[in-house]
């Protein structure tokens, strides 16, 4: 049995560790992405670095360095991707020169002043704004960027309006490569979109959406899905054993439950929109959360699921009606009931990012962590393999 836990960004100085995204590539190298909120926890941060940490094969952590640090600017995290066809891994994020604000409505005169502002601080400094990718190829020696480009995809809102539905990947999970059926190889990863402005709760709830942007091109276009159930907010999302994809969504509500969505197209389409009666969430706005699945076969020791069970799947959250408790739970039939859970962290913690490693048989989970505030703290690296998971 292995576990170890490792504060690896460690929040002080200035520097406030949010967002993380890990991701592992087929030699057993980790790569562990978050943001760092310069002097403020706040969503609303209007300086924000965008931080990397590497773990090569049976080595410990290597120091975290900044990728992208623009004085000034938000390079908010957006969601990690791992090709194995040409062994690259991809980051995606967005660089914000203005900060808006979340909640509120724009005018068409602010929005037309907001987007010159943006555009004059770009030209000032000769940088590109808006939706990124970054690319490594060499196992994280060299980074590429270049533009995101997500085409929009048509969909009729609740209220009948016809709208083009995007997608942004900020503060959801990391991406995965399909592996069954006739959509094998293909990248998809969660996102978020929305159908209009809201400047409250009750707005929020009837015009924002999950959905997804897939790939298949390797991550150079990519294509907004149709959405999930209305409200929801953050996903994550795994493939079973027959290609069907499960989407398990945050959503704002304030029920305590994980929203759940299924497609059989490769994620354009999603349908069959229910709730899981097991997985607690925070009860106030809901919580990121970590949803995976791994094979028998890339288990070094298949045995130790049981028979017939073609994997298995975890979800990580904080379990509890508030940001406390971060935990694992198990399932051995891909989510569709549970068979245990254990705790990693049991003060408070926030949102997660998990992987796995067949080439060293060990699971990463990335998490928030804190002491009076749920990530207060920084974000810590949860290093495990199944044995001490179902020991």
């Amino acid at each position: 049995m292995f576990f170890k836990d490792t504060l690896l960004f460690s929040s002080g100085g200035g520097s406030n560790y949010r967002i993380p995204s890990v991701v592992a590539d087929s030699r057993g190298n980790f790569y562990a992405f978050c943001n760092d909120r310069r002097g403020t926890l706040s969503d609303a941060a209007g300086e924000v670095f965008l931080c990397f940490a590497r773990k090569r094969a049976d080595r410990d952590w290597e120091d975290p360095v900044p990728l992208i640090a623009v004085e000034g600017w938000a390079t908010t995290m957006g969601s990690a991707v791992y090709d194995p066809a040409c062994d690259t891994v991809m980051c995606c994020g967005d660089k914000i020169p203005v900060q808006r604000r979340e909640f509120g409505h724009y005018s068409a005169a602010e929005l037309a002043a907001y987007e010159a502002e943006a555009e004059r601080k770009a030209a000032e400094l000769g940088i590109l704004r808006g939706p990124f990718v970054l690319c490594t190829s060499d196992g994280g020696e060299t980074w590429e960027e270049r533009p995101h480009v997500i085409e929009s995809r048509a969909f009729t809102h609740t209220d009948g309006r016809q709208i083009l539905l995007g997608g942004s990947c900020h503060g959801s999970a990391h991406g995965i490569r399909l592996r069954h059926g006739p959509h094998a190889g293909r990248l998809i990863c969660p996102s978020r979109t929305q159908a209009g402005q809201y400047a409250n709760w009750d707005e929020l709830r009837v015009n924002v959406y999950n959905n997804a942007i897939w790939s298949d091109d390797h991550g150079l276009i990519w294509h907004a899905t149709d959405p999930v159930q209305l409200g929801t907010g953050e996903g994550t999302l795994i493939e079973g054993a027959d290609g069907t994809l499960t989407y398990n969504s945050r959503a704002y509500f304030r029920d305590g439950l994980r929203y759940l969505a299924t497609s059989r197209d490769g994620g354009e389409i999603w349908g069959d929109f229910r709730t899981d009666p097991y997985l607690r969430e925070e009860t106030f706005c809901g919580c990121n959360a970590s949803f995976l699945r791994v094979e028998r076969e890339e288990l070094a020791d298949p045995s130790i699921l049981p028979e017939g069970a073609d994997g298995i799947t975890l979800f990580a959250n904080p379990r509890a009606e508030k940001r406390v408790n971060m935990a694992v739970c198990w399932s051995f039939d891909g989510g569709k009931t549970w068979s245990g859970e254990k705790t990693v962290f049991p003060g408070p913690s926030s949102y997660s990012s998990l992987d796995y490693s067949a080439a060293q048989d060990r699971f990463v989970l990335l998490y928030e962590r804190g002491e009076k505030d749920p990530c207060d703290g920084g974000v810590a690296a949860a290093e495990f393999d199944p044995a001490w998971l179902l020991g």
